[in-house]
């Protein structure tokens, strides 16, 4: 569904108004924000609130952080979340995964960043750099 301007504009609007100082996203004020849509029914809010869900869907992956390692940790991830959440603040969402197929080392990511310190990917990137 093509969106105008004004709903684009207007869902916007409405996320940036559900985010706290720190950039997390405000889940009470973003329920009543959607209520209070539902019950005003302003012009395209169907449209609105598509993109309001989109917006948020991004914000919640762009906060959210994998770690892969090829072998087991023993705190599974523990420390790693840790240094994360120093470096850039709290994750939305955590996930920790064994991964035999990277040989040997990590791969992070957080939101669209990947951090690619395993085996794999070095021979990978040699290959790469040989072809």
């Amino acid at each position: 569904m093509k969106l105008d301007r004004y709903t684009r504009q207007s869902a916007k609007k409405y996320f940036r108004a559900c985010l706290h100082p720190d950039g997390s996203l405000n889940e009470q004020g973003l329920r009543e924000l959607i209520q209070l849509l539902v019950k005003e029914k302003p012009r395209n809010y169907i449209g609105i609130l598509n993109r309001l869900h989109k917006l948020v869907e991004m914000a919640v992956e762009e906060r959210s952080v994998r770690v892969e390692s090829a072998t087991p940790l023993a705190d599974r991830g523990a420390s790693v979340f840790a240094d994360l959440e120093r470096r850039f603040g709290p994750a939305s969402r955590t996930s920790y995964e064994e991964n035999p197929a990277l040989v040997g080392g990590l791969r992070i990511r957080r939101g669209s960043n990947i951090w690619d310190g395993s085996l794999s990917g070095r021979l990978q990137r040699l290959q790469q750099a040989f072809s």
